[in-house]
């Protein structure tokens, strides 16, 4: 059971990935929350084991995403990264419950869509429509609510060991 704790951050990245890189025939306005998919195992994973997902994994699932749909080359990686950085520094305030933990994702998930739509506007020298932005995260928001549960099944119980290490004191 210790390898699957240590395969599946990785492997369920690699399927959000996949998964955000086929062609669903979507309209264009409603086509940015697929991207955002890995965002929630991102910061899901980087939340509760930052040390199971490493950068260089979060690097790659974005290029990867950046080759397979023709898209500008680190946009996604970039994007990604931010949204690693976001979550390993709200780490320190994830113990104080589900709620603190759901205020945290929508917080990364706002920031990282306005930086998505600040790097868009950059790279076309021209704002971009922030409209399709706001309804992928809004969609991605609502998808999350139904992926997180299934991440918390592949996710292991950490220090499942049979004995215990009592320490008197404080």
């Amino acid at each position: 059971m210790q390898p699957l704790r240590y395969i599946a951050p990785i492997v369920s990245l690699a399927i959000l990935t996949l998964v955000a890189a086929l062609p669903w025939g979507l309209p264009s306005q409603y086509r940015f929350f697929l991207p955002l998919l890995p965002v929630v195992a991102i910061h899901y994973w980087s939340l509760r084991h930052g040390a199971l997902i490493p950068e260089w994994c979060v690097f790659l699932a974005g290029l990867t995403l950046d080759i397979l749909t023709h898209g500008p080359l680190g946009y996604w990686a970039l994007i990604y990264l931010i949204a690693h950085v976001l979550a390993v520094i709200s780490a320190p305030y994830a113990s104080r419950g589900h709620a603190a933990r759901l205020a945290l994702f929508a917080l990364a998930l706002i920031g990282v869509t306005v930086t998505a739509w600040a790097v868009s506007s950059i790279y076309f020298l021209e704002p971009a429509d922030w409209r399709p932005y706001a309804i992928g995260a809004a969609f991605s928001g609502f998808v999350a609510l139904l992926l997180v549960p299934v991440l918390r099944v592949v996710d292991t119980k950490q220090g499942t060991r049979g004995n215990g290490r009592f320490v008197r004191g404080a």
